[in-house]
């Protein structure tokens, strides 16, 4: 592939004269072999690369730097640059090289400019003097950092599609570490659970369980995500707040893994009822009567569907009337809920998937 100008091609060799390399330029001096090997490399290098006349002229370029306009070296060689930019990319280009040859001093800067498509490039590099026989000339070395910036400008945009999430919306977010650790904390989780971030940060995950949240599924969870056997699941925890007692809450958790390995979990916490000084335990009996009672099943119903005597039945009412702390059927019933026992996202009445009992 013949690349135009070649750096320390002999004057006589070159097409309308055009400048050679002087001794001390890269690709200079006397040996034939060097020469080749240099205009051979520069040719091939991935990093895209140019010399231009004072004019504007293109002396020479590489396949990296036609590359970006989608051209082969020998249709940019010869042109100027207001054939192969658009206006407003050429006159910033040779504003920059006319800045270039009144220092004679090196700049390195970024440019923005348009693919021949229309969609937008980003180079960096450097612009120098390189003086020759008929004159200095203007070269350029750079790093296409088209797909980089697009990455970095994703990832910031993700960064705040998270952040907002997290902290705008409210959602209680919590990331572990994989030893258990309490590594971040959102507005929302602090919230929930009615204290800070700083007292929540740093410490180990099962310290916040309510002992009446068996530790033992959550934990396995834990262990499923960090194997990756599993990438996501989900645990009915009760955890402590601030002030004392608890609250139910569903956490539902998802591997954070990068080149296959789970380096964190990330847990959203759903309240399923409200702060009580302690755990309510039913037994799956007494479910059975709130889920009826909440249907609007009478007392003779409920009696006759569960295969209960009529005092069996009172029994099991006042015991629940007892553990929910309410004195009528109504206020048992909002109470099974506010506290979570009964799933107030589903019709007919039914208990919360996983909900404890004795």
């Amino acid at each position: 592939m013949d690349s135009g100008w070649r750096p320390g091609q002999a004057a006589s060799d070159r097409p309308g004269g055009r400048p050679e390399m002087t001794d001390g330029q890269p690709g200079a001096g006397g040996d034939p072999q060097a020469q080749r090997w240099f205009a051979t490399l520069a040719a091939y290098a991935p990093a895209p690369a140019f010399v231009r006349d004072g004019e504007g002229r293109y002396l020479w370029v590489n396949a990296a730097y036609a590359h970006l306009y989608q051209l082969e070296p020998q249709a940019v060689a010869g042109r100027r640059v207001e054939e192969i930019d658009r206006p407003a990319d050429a006159a910033q280009f040779l504003a920059l090289d006319q800045d270039v040859l009144a220092s004679r001093r090196p700049v390195r800067h970024t440019l923005d400019f348009r693919h021949p498509d229309g969609t937008p490039g980003q180079v960096v590099g450097h612009r120098f003097v390189l003086d020759s026989s008929s004159g200095p000339c203007v070269g350029g070395i750079y790093s296409d950092v088209t797909s980089h910036t697009r990455a970095v400008e994703e990832k910031a945009a993700v960064d705040e599609e998270m952040h907002a999430l997290r902290e705008r919306t409210g959602l209680a977010v919590v990331t572990l570490t994989p030893g258990g650790l309490v590594e971040r904390v959102s507005g929302g989780a602090a919230q929930l659970l009615g204290t800070s971030r700083g007292a929540l940060e740093g410490s180990a995950a099962l310290d916040h369980l309510d002992p009446s949240t068996d530790p033992a599924p959550p934990a396995r969870q834990m262990r499923d995500l960090l194997a990756g056997r599993t990438s996501r699941g989900s645990a009915l925890v009760r955890l402590r707040v601030a002030g004392g007692g608890g609250r139910l809450l569903r956490a539902d958790l998802a591997a954070v893994r990068a080149q296959g390995v789970t380096e964190r979990v990330v847990a959203v916490l759903t309240p399923l009822g409200a702060p009580s000084p302690r755990a309510v335990r039913v037994s799956p009996l007494q479910l059975r009567v709130l889920t009826l009672m909440a249907g609007g099943e009478p007392n003779s119903g409920m009696a006759t569907l569960l295969g209960l005597s009529r005092q069996a039945l009172d029994y099991h009412l006042r015991r629940l009337r007892e553990l929910l702390q309410a004195a009528s059927r109504p206020e048992m019933v909002a109470r099974a809920y506010a506290l979570g026992i009964l799933d107030a996202t589903a019709w007919p009445p039914r208990a919360t998937s996983g909900v404890l009992h004795c």
